[in-house]
């Protein structure tokens, strides 16, 4: 965490040397991909054991960025530095055992268990008009996810209501590296909408110990594609001195 402090403030040193007109865009997305994952939970010897476990996630949350041009680094009015922060909700569906704290059987499966998390990312913008209205727009960007809420529900509730369970761990949740190529429309001087196409370049997940995988090894999606919507703010311009 340290680092990423440390990220954080020499960004915003950066942006009190930035010029131009910068900016602050609000948006929303929804990320979905196919995964498969080991079973780390039954023994090698057990019948019918299955070694793979099929299914899809879906991400989805929004965040708000801050887009800056710094003098002494960027010279290309069309390219901006961007840093930011968000929530988002990684939800998993496939249907695998897990340590359910009960004593009604000694195997639950869930088929559907999800991971609330806060995350930050920096990346490149670039913004290419198309005319008075429109411009061609794109972000690459690359950031850490924490999780701080793990929720995870049985495939039945045995007649007990709902058996969903919670967990409030902190936990180092992964990383995604993603490019979002869209087009963006002015709202006049001050305000754009935009909407884009999202490319996860690199995502990895933290295993969670809770199915019998190991922490300290990570798992990747075997495809994502995403999209998302934005609203952006375009502040007063800063002169070049």
């Amino acid at each position: 965490m340290l680092k990423l402090y440390s990220a954080c403030l020499t960004l915003f040193l950066l942006s009190l040397t930035a010029y131009g007109q910068n900016s602050l865009t609000l948006s929303t997305h929804a990320i979905h991909s196919n995964v498969e994952v080991s079973n780390n939970w039954s023994p090698p010897t057990a019948v019918h054991r299955k070694n793979q476990f099929d299914g899809t996630a879906l991400r989805y949350g929004a965040d708000l960025k801050y887009s800056f041009r710094p003098a002494f680094l960027i010279r290309d009015p069309r390219v901006r530095l961007t840093v930011g922060a968000g929530y988002f909700k990684q939800r998993f569906d496939l249907e695998r055992p897990f340590n359910y704290a009960s004593p009604l059987e000694p195997i639950f499966y869930t088929d559907q268990y999800s991971y609330h998390c806060w995350q930050w990312e920096v990346g490149l913008a670039y913004n290419y008009p198309l005319s008075k209205s429109y411009s061609l727009s794109g972000n690459l960007s690359y950031g850490g996810q924490e999780s701080f809420r793990q929720e995870y529900t049985p495939t039945s509730n045995h007649g007990y209501g709902n058996l969903t369970q919670t967990e409030y761990e902190k936990l180092d949740f992964g990383n995604m590296a993603k490019l979002e190529v869209g087009i963006s429309r002015n709202l006049g001087s001050r305000l754009s909408l935009g909407v884009h196409a999202v490319v996860p370049l690199y995502t990895r997940w933290r295993n969670d110990e809770i199915f019998g995988d190991d922490p300290s090894e990570f798992s990747r999606p075997k495809f994502s594609i995403g999209s998302a919507l934005s609203i952006t703010y375009h502040l007063k311009k800063n002169h070049q001195p």
